[in-house]
């Protein structure tokens, strides 16, 4: 069972980790290169379509489907004003790489892009759908400073499409991004257009305090005269549009006193001057008025603004019909209608046909029809607009939900799991920390057996060195009290007899006993030593290892050497047990492996290291240090391990066998 949790746990890991197989992450050189060099062409204008062509034909044959992208959102934004269907293709391709590899910033650029060219070709439904679709991508992944600009975006068209309502309920919401992250620039430009959303709503006051804003905004953003020169020409449009004339040409002339303001910006320059020439007009001022409507559209034509040369010819027109010179105000009037038709300007359409109504009478009916006809058609046409707008918020409002309803589903599902996961990792956890429980217990247990064994040993070696000490007792008392007093007593009777039977003067006999003296001396001294309290003192750590090695014969059949200069006493039970079956395994190998002749054991302290150094050195046959150690290597290793020591082995074949360990005293 617990091999089976095993398997199964590292079988999960291996194939969970394992990512998909990689494409290649690098494009080849020589593809690179190319697809580099006719980007660098397209940015040099140098046969731009053509440039555009071969990129898109080399990006193509890109594997990697994250470097395709890559190269492709380049080539995208250099294609924006190119062929239509040059650049459809890839931006389709773009988003369709994007879907496919997950990429969702990268597709919301490619929506982005999309907008823009919708936007410069006038297509705003479709720029309307795919700025929406950016929006709602970036704000999927809380990209916010981009969620926002796609939000000023869509108010931008939505306010060109007189849906003053939605693009006012947007760029309140990118003002507020806008203040989150920082962005002054947007911030500006939300409360700017806010402040001509509320201007065509004819919420004035309002319109005024959004400009307002948009002033103090631009303090914190790069050339901000420029930024505060259009604020003040729109706040002239809304006193303009109040009949507060004199406080609209303050503002124009706000406008025109930023320095270099007509070489920096020719577009609002034209825009101010024409506005302040024609307050000026109503407030009945002529003087340089008709010049400066001139200069005006002189620039406009200049910079082919055909929106601002249309309404500089009807404030021209106005200006004749002021001075009454109709057939000149008749003139300006129809060509500002004529330019107006080519640009599909409906706004100047209708200025123009009210104007020519009330300067041609007999044609008024005909002109008043086209105004009302047109008139009607564009209420119909931005009511449709606006209902799609609605229509497309709608689904992107009904996707997100389904999306959330996705998510939530994916949170409970991952919850589930997470929770599951976790039971049964506890479950695993628990039954491997309760086999290492085992194991830890076992092997506490096995020291506690080690510890006893060697009690045991000790207690034994003391039991026989007990049976000797008492021995040694009795053979004192019998060569004291009976061998002793036998000789003593045969000397005695020999020295009796010797001068009973009258022997004098014989040398031999008076050595004999002086030779029995001495034997009864020698035994005397021999009986005290016997029973000496030298011999009465228990074996400890060192007697065991002299008796181990007597006991395993080795000094019998090897050279031996043994170096003991450890005070075995202060040393832990378990360490001096350990080190002993060391020992035992140790002369047990070189006995039956080794072949050797010389055996050196040496125990010692290091006192700076705190640690014992026991080395077993021989000159037997060696062996191979990368052979597989032997059944005898590994106990010795374990045990080592057990008393957190270290252990070389330093072995050669021919060479002998060096084994040396160093064990810590406070193990």
């Amino acid at each position: 069972m617990k091999h089976w949790i095993f398997y199964l746990v590292i079988l999960t890991l291996v194939f969970g980790c394992q990512s998909p197989s990689k494409q290649n992450l690098e494009v080849n050189p020589q593809l690179r290169d190319s697809i580099l060099t006719y980007l660098k062409n397209v940015d040099n204008n140098k046969n731009k379509l053509n440039s555009l062509k071969k990129s898109f034909q080399f990006i193509q044959q890109i594997e990697n489907d994250s470097l395709q992208i890559k190269y492709l959102k380049a080539l995208d934004y250099r294609a924006l004003n190119s062929d239509e269907g040059d650049y459809l293709r890839i931006n389709s391709l773009g988003r369709e790489k994007s879907v496919k590899y997950k990429d969702t910033l990268s597709l919301a650029n490619f929506y982005w892009n999309l907008g823009d060219h919708y936007l410069n070709k006038n297509q705003s439904q479709e720029a309307y759908y795919a700025f929406n679709e950016a929006q709602f991508l970036y704000n999927q992944k809380g990209d916010l400073s981009n969620y926002a600009q796609m939000l000023y975006n869509l108010a931008l068209i939505q306010s060109q499409a007189k849906d003053f309502t939605g693009a006012e309920v947007n760029l309140i919401k990118v003002a507020e991004i806008s203040q989150e992250t920082g962005n002054f620039e947007l911030l500006y430009k939300s409360f700017n257009l806010l402040g001509i959303t509320n201007y065509n709503l004819q919420n004035f006051k309002i319109s005024i305090k959004y400009y307002n804003d948009a002033i103090q905004a631009s303090g914190k953003v790069k050339d901000s005269d420029l930024y505060r020169a259009a604020t003040f020409n729109n706040i002239g449009n809304v006193y303009e549009k109040k009949g507060d004339f004199e406080l609209a040409i303050k503002n124009y002339r706000k406008t025109l006193s930023v320095k270099d303001l007509y070489d920096r910006d020719p577009y609002l320059y034209a825009m101010a001057l024409d506005n302040l020439a024609y307050n000026r007009l109503e407030t009945g001022e002529l003087q340089n008025v008709l010049p400066d409507m001139q200069e005006a559209l002189g620039i406009r034509e200049k910079i082919q603004h055909l929106a601002g040369i249309s309404i500089s010819q009807i404030h021209i027109a106005e200006y004749y019909r002021f001075t009454g010179n109709q057939t000149k105000a008749v003139e300006f009037a129809e060509a500002a209608n004529t330019t107006a038709q080519s640009n599909r300007n409906n706004r100047d359409i209708l200025a123009s046909w009210k104007l020519l109504a009330d300067l041609q009478p007999e044609n008024s009916y005909t002109f008043t029809s086209s105004y009302i006809d047109l008139s009607d058609s564009l209420q119909v046409e931005e009511r449709k607009i606006r209902n799609k707008f609605e229509r497309i918020r709608f689904e992107t409002e009904e996707v997100l939900q389904r999306a959330e309803m996705l998510e939530e589903e994916r949170t409970i599902i991952f919850l589930i799991s997470s929770l599951i996961i976790i039971m049964g990792s506890s479950v695993f956890i628990f039954y491997i920390q309760r086999s290492k429980n085992k194991s830890l217990k076992l092997e506490r247990d096995q020291k506690i057996a080690d510890e006893k064994i060697y009690e045991l040993l000790l207690l034994q070696s003391a039991r026989k060195d007990e049976g000797k000490r008492e021995e040694r007792d009795r053979i004192a008392r019998e060569l004291h009290d009976n061998i002793l007093t036998e000789l003593y007593a045969n000397r005695m009777n020999l020295m009796f007899y010797k001068y009973k039977v009258g022997i004098k003067g014989d040398e031999k006999f008076g050595q004999l006993t002086d030779n029995l003296m001495d034997v009864e001396k020698q035994i005397r001294n021999l009986s005290h030593e016997l029973s000496n309290t030298y011999f009465d003192e228990h074996k400890e750590f060192g007697d065991l290892i002299q008796d181990l090695i007597q006991k395993l014969q080795l000094e019998r059949t090897h050279k031996l050497t043994v170096d003991d200069s450890v005070n075995w006493s202060k040393i832990a039970s378990n360490v001096k047990m350990h080190t002993y079956r060391i020992l035992q395994e140790s002369v047990m190998n070189i006995q039956k492996h080794a072949n050797a002749s010389f055996v050196f054991i040496k125990f010692s302290i290091n006192e700076e290291a705190n640690k014992i150094e026991f080395v077993v050195k021989d000159d037997g046959k060696g062996f191979n240090n990368n052979k597989k150690p032997g059944i005898g290597l590994k106990n010795i290793k374990s045990r080592v391990q057990d008393i957190k020591g270290k252990i070389t082995i330093d072995s050669k074949k021919g060479a002998g066998t060096k084994i040396s360990i160093f064990i810590p005293i406070n193990t």
